[in-house]
C-alpha cells in the first residue's frame, strides 16, 4: 500500500491510470471523507449529439463512483482482491447540459465489515451500493449495483 499520498490522491490515479476510461473522462476525485465519495467530471469529453452528456457516460461515472468504495474498503483492510461489478440498473431521470459529479455514499459500516469478513473468509463478496449523477438540474440519474470481490 502506497502510504506517501492521500487517499484521495490514490484513487484519483486509480481511477484514471489503471483504469482508462476515468481518464479520457477527465473525473477528478473532489471529495473523499465519511459520508462517501465525490467525482465531478466535465461535459466536453461526455458529450453526444445532442449536446447533452451521453447515456454510458452517466452510466460509467456512476459505475466507478460506486467502485471506488470497496475498493477503498479492502485497500484499507490490506486486502488484494479483483473488484467488479457483478449487476447494475440504472434510471435516467433528466438530460445533463452541463459539467456533473458522481456521488456514492459508503454502505453502513456493518454492512462494509460483514463485506471485509466474507471476503477474508469465503473468498468472495458482494456489496450494494447506490451511486447519483448531481448536476444542475438536480439528480439526472441514479444506480443501484452490486459490487463482487473475488480473490485469486
Amino acid at each position: 500500500m502506497d502510504n506517501t499520498i492521500s487517499e484521495a490522491a490514490w484513487l484519483e490515479r486509480t481511477l484514471t491510470t489503471d483504469i482508462p476510461l476515468g481518464g479520457a473522462m477527465d473525473l477528478t476525485v473532489t471529495r473523499l471523507d465519511d459520508e462517501g465519495v465525490e467525482l465531478t467530471l466535465p461535459l466536453a469529453p461526455s458529450v453526444n449529439d445532442k449536446g447533452t452528456a451521453f447515456g454510458g457516460a452517466l452510466a460509467s461515472a456512476m459505475i466507478l463512483a460506486g467502485w471506488a468504495l470497496p475498493r477503498l474498503l479492502l485497500r484499507r483492510a490490506g486486502m488484494s482482491a479483483e473488484l467488479v461489478i457483478g449487476r447494475c440498473e440504472t434510471r435516467f431521470l433528466t438530460p445533463v447540459r452541463g459539467d456533473f459529479r458522481a456521488l456514492c455514499a459508503w454502505p453502513r459500516a456493518s454492512d462494509g465489515r460483514r463485506f471485509i469478513e466474507r471476503v477474508e473468509e469465503k473468498g468472495r463478496a458482494s456489496l450494494l451500493l447506490e451511486p447519483r449523477i448531481l448536476a444542475a438540474e438536480g439528480v439526472a440519474a441514479t444506480l443501484v449495483a452490486k459490487y463482487a470481490a473475488l480473490r485469486g
